[in-house]
């Protein structure tokens, strides 16, 4: 049986199955591993966007609205805990890493209120699946609005731009581009 492919039109019809399960944004730096989970999601119905660092994560975080963040810790530029960080205590997150730059103990000791689990790359697409969902229907399930916020989105975009300002002017010429500067 081959799987509906839900598009970007579709998530704005009620009637449509596309869009129901959640908005979800994934942060990854490998663009391959970024567009794998964003289509997985896809297929199953979710409404995703990407962003390929935590500086662009905090932008979007703060101008758009999310069920589940789906966020790898170890970023470049802005790496993930900045985006951690940047979130108010009732965010829905879902880290995706191989951990061996963090620790995963010290991290979801750190961030608990905020991480919703912790899987190990490479995940398994229906462990993915399972994890996001179970996420999403946390947030829906709530009865309130429980999208993920950032604590402020001036203090959120400031948490990243301080960031990116640690990186030095030739990476910071290639995140936002040159004729920004």
């Amino acid at each position: 049986m081959m799987q509906e492919r839900c598009n970007s039109s579709d998530s704005e019809d009620p009637d449509s199955p596309c869009g129901r399960a959640g908005r979800v944004l994934v942060v990854d730096d490998d663009p391959s591993v970024r567009s794998s989970i964003g289509e997985i999601l896809r297929v199953q119905g979710f409404t995703v966007l990407e962003a390929g660092d935590g500086a662009a994560a905090t932008w979007l975080i703060a101008d758009e609205e999310f069920d589940v963040v789906i966020l790898d810790l170890r970023l470049c530029h802005v790496d993930g805990t900045v985006v951690l960080e940047a979130l108010e205590p009732t965010a829905n997150v879902v880290i995706v890493s191989a951990f061996s730059y963090f620790d995963e103990a010290v991290i979801r000791d750190e961030f608990k209120s905020k991480v919703f689990a912790s899987l190990r790359k490479p995940v398994p697409p229906q462990r993915l699946i399972e994890v996001v969902t179970a996420a999403a229907a946390a947030v829906q399930h709530t009865g309130e609005s429980s999208w993920v916020r950032p604590i402020a989105p001036r203090n959120a975009l400031r948490l990243g731009l301080a960031a990116l300002a640690e990186v030095g002017p030739q990476e910071l010429r290639s995140v936002i581009g040159k004729q920004a500067l």
